[in-house]
């Protein structure tokens, strides 16, 4: 009775494990699939001359790719930071962002520099949140078009002239970067006065 129990429990640990690894490899399939069609980008934004806002949007993937230990392949990059507990996962993201403050530059003319400050970079509670979030969305419907949200964070720019030019230096496993600069105009109008139209 006792060698029958056993024979069934190990049966059923296996298939449930078999199970699992079939999730996980259909999951991290699919999700390595949106990371090729998602791209990172930077953002750059200039109200005035001499300060200029940069915002990131980086896949979770290529966020903490340069904190994790090698042993970490791709494919299972969202599996391990989905099953990381909260002081594990804080850990890794500090250094995340301790690793992204020192090797992000931007250079202006003359060979300055700009001045960084102000970083701000998404809680970790609501980014481990999403990746969990994906993960489970990709369990649920393997099938389905995945689709990671990035890890957004931002940095001020600013220099002592007006930043006409910049030459961002960026984390080179980032690959291809889309980025956006632009220099919106701006206008007061009277909400008292009639309505007046804005032109692009």
């Amino acid at each position: 009775m006792n060698q029958t129990f056993s024979l069934h429990g190990g049966w059923a640990r296996w298939l449930i494990n078999a199970v699992a690894c079939c999730l996980t490899v259909l999951c991290t399939m699919s999700l390595a699939n949106a990371h090729e069609v998602a791209s990172n980008r930077l953002s750059l934004v200039q109200r005035e001359s001499s300060h200029i806002s940069a915002t990131f949007y980086v896949s979770p993937q290529d966020f903490f790719k340069p904190v994790l230990g090698v042993q970490i392949t791709a494919p299972t990059i969202y599996i391990h930071l989905a099953s990381l507990g909260d002081d594990a996962f804080l850990d890794l993201f500090t250094k995340a962002q301790n690793f992204y403050q020192q090797n992000i530059s931007f250079k202006l003319n003359k060979d300055k520099m700009a001045q960084l400050g102000d970083w701000q970079f998404a809680s970790w509670q609501s980014v481990r949140q999403q990746i969990q979030l994906d993960l489970a969305q990709q369990l649920v419907n393997p099938n389905a078009h995945a689709h990671t949200e990035p890890v957004q964070f931002s940095v001020q720019l600013t220099g002592n002239s007006e930043l006409s030019v910049v030459q961002p230096k960026l984390p080179p496993h980032w690959g291809k970067v889309l980025v956006i600069a632009s220099k919106p105009r701006q206008r007061w109008i009277d909400s008292t006065e009639s309505s007046q139209w804005i032109k692009f």
